[in-house]
């Protein structure tokens, strides 16, 4: 914990009405209400108060003097070695914290989910996903300043962005609480990047979308995950594709499929259909006298390309014709199917009850 003496650049013998004489020109010069509100003035100023709040009461200030900050947290500060115990515990606890937040550490991978039509999957293409991340601050050239005003040095850390304490094997480094590593203080904040230095910002990055995608594929975005720690590398961004299913195209392997539903007039007397292709428009089949439904006709060379294969290597684009009864809605239309059905001979059906009767009747 940094000292508050530190925080109210005072040294640690200072009589009271020094130390109230610089904490009235901190929390003059860091108060919210003369930083239009600024969230890191609130900070700051707290932080100020809490160490005046200590130093200007005596009782307070020799029982932190005495036995460090833990003794405004407890009923009361231990004396002799049970007190002794109580700093070394603390001092060992702050060395700790203090070295694994300067241990490197590489961010955290990020993953979104990217849609993409079948077309795309199928052919490749070019697309882009956006993503949220923090980028430097145009309006304060990332100073963190309002423009117009410049930077001081941190009074807490002399600038250094960080506190060392205590010696040896418990010296303790950490970082700066009031500048908060950054060293310069920005007295009136940027409004743009509230001090930060920094924005959060939607980027469009640029994903190519590889041919033959299938559903579930991922591509890696290098360096486009969560920042790292102590300077660490940040994380992978890792964009996982999915495939949108088509209105009319089914994809199969390297095969696509399509349902076509015809009439039960261009079953029986033949005809033409008209099936989507996937790289858009459309081709002109024709449909064969006698049609069966769920008959499938072979167009060959209008499927997906393959992946791994030869370029130009394609599938197929089977097309299933279905035949669909017709809806009748007037007794004239019942007429006519009434004398097409006593007219008509099938086959398949005929075969099949004679069939049914010698099963029936051995």
């Amino acid at each position: 914990m940094t000292s508050y003496y530190r925080l109210l650049g005072v040294p640690e013998g200072a009589d009271a009405p020094a130390i109230k004489g610089a904490y009235r020109n901190l929390a003059r010069k860091y108060h919210p209400d003369h930083n239009n509100g600024h969230p890191l003035s609130e900070r700051r100023f707290r932080l100020l108060a809490e160490a005046y709040e200590v130093l200007s009461d005596d009782e307070k200030r020799q029982k932190y003097d005495r036995f460090g900050p833990s003794a405004l947290t407890r009923r009361g500060g231990e004396a002799g070695i049970v007190g002794n115990v109580q700093r070394l515990v603390t001092n060992i606890e702050q060395a700790l914290e203090s070295r694994m937040k300067q241990v490197r550490k590489r961010g955290e991978d990020r993953r979104v989910v990217l849609d993409v039509a079948l077309s795309q999957a199928v052919f490749g293409a070019s697309l882009a996903v956006q993503v949220r991340r923090r980028v430097r601050c145009d309006r304060c050239q990332a100073t963190g300043a309002e423009p117009g005003t410049t930077l001081e040095a941190c009074h807490v850390c002399a600038g250094q962005g960080r506190i060392k304490s205590g010696s040896g094997l418990l010296a303790v480094e950490t970082v700066c609480p009031f500048c908060e590593s950054r060293g310069r203080i920005a007295p009136s904040p940027c409004t743009g990047c509230e001090g930060m230095s920094e924005i959060d910002r939607v980027l469009d990055l640029p994903v190519q979308v590889p041919p033959g995608t299938q559903p579930g594929r991922r591509l890696v975005l290098r360096g486009y995950g969560e920042p790292g720690q102590a300077g660490g590398d940040p994380g992978d961004l890792f964009v996982e594709l999915s495939v949108k299913p088509h209105a009319l195209l089914q994809r199969e392997g390297q095969d696509l499929r399509c349902s076509v539903p015809i009439s039960v007039a261009e079953a029986v007397l033949g005809g033409e259909a008209t099936v989507p292709v996937l790289e858009g428009g459309t081709v002109t089949v024709r449909v064969p006298p006698r049609t069966r439904s769920g008959q499938t006709l072979r167009i060959r060379g209008r499927g997906c390309p393959s992946a791994a294969g030869p370029k130009g290597d394609r599938g197929d684009l089977l097309v299933k014709l279905e035949v669909e009864t017709p809806v009748v809605d007037s007794a004239v239309a019942l007429e006519l199917l009434t004398r097409l059905e006593q007219i008509s001979f099938h086959p398949e059906r005929a075969e099949f009850r004679a069939a049914l009767r010698r099963h029936v009747e051995p």
